[in-house]
């Protein structure tokens, strides 16, 4: 193994060799090559996959389903090539500009797979307006925006919390940690005096019972 294949992860081995005996395969050759690539890739992959899902080229390639096509091929799990599919099928329908300008510039800036699926997400949750969509879609499309960036930036418009979820989110984080103190004070090895933990003990009790109506 030469110096280069020694910094190789095995993964990328096993999918050089896969292309090596399929060689005569263009098209799975390309899927190949594409997952390989993937973090730099990921658009490109994204094409040649829906395409090979579309024409059901795993099956001619001797897989009982695409999902075990994409794992013992590829290896890439089946929600990672869902998301691939996902986020490609929206830039195709919903935002084909982008597909042409990467395709047209080579320097274009490719977003990201993680802001796609923000963006393409966001448009299906359908809370933020139009100009808050637009906004959205610039910062990810023209900026360039990370996914973290996107959430810090459009999060509460995008996915806005009810007050009856932040309500449930409360009691849900009350009543584990009500739960988790129990467990710790009913520790023979705690250092509390009895009547201390009996105290807190009894308080944690009323506390669940409230959140219980409250959840009710």
């Amino acid at each position: 193994m030469d110096a280069m294949a020694a910094r190789q992860s095995k993964t990328e081995v096993a999918l050089e060799q896969r292309m090596r005996e399929h060689a005569g395969d263009d098209e799975r050759v390309t899927l190949l090559a594409r997952a390989r690539s993937f973090k730099r890739t990921w658009l490109e992959l994204a094409e040649a996959l829906a395409r090979a899902f579309e024409r059901q080229s795993w099956r001619r390639w001797g897989f009982s389903s695409f999902e075990s096509y994409c794992r013992q091929e590829l290896s890439i799990t089946p929600a990672t090539a869902q998301k691939l599919l996902g986020s490609f099928r929206f830039l195709r329908d919903s935002e084909p500009q982008v597909l042409t300008r990467v395709k047209a510039e080579p320097s274009a800036p490719v977003p990201s797979l993680k802001a796609v699926d923000f963006v393409a997400r966001a448009a299906e949750r359908g809370a933020a307006d139009a100009d808050a969509m637009a906004a959205i879609r610039h910062a990810a499309f023209d900026e360039g925006d990370s996914e973290r960036r996107l959430a810090r930036r459009f999060r509460e418009v995008a996915f806005p919390v009810s007050a009856t979820e932040r309500r449930d989110q409360a009691t849900t984080q009350l009543s584990q940690t009500a739960r988790r103190l129990a467990h710790l004070i009913a520790d023979a090895d705690a250092p509390i005096p009895h009547n201390v933990a009996v105290a807190v003990e009894e308080a944690i009790g009323q506390l669940l019972a409230c959140l219980e109506n409250a959840g009710g």
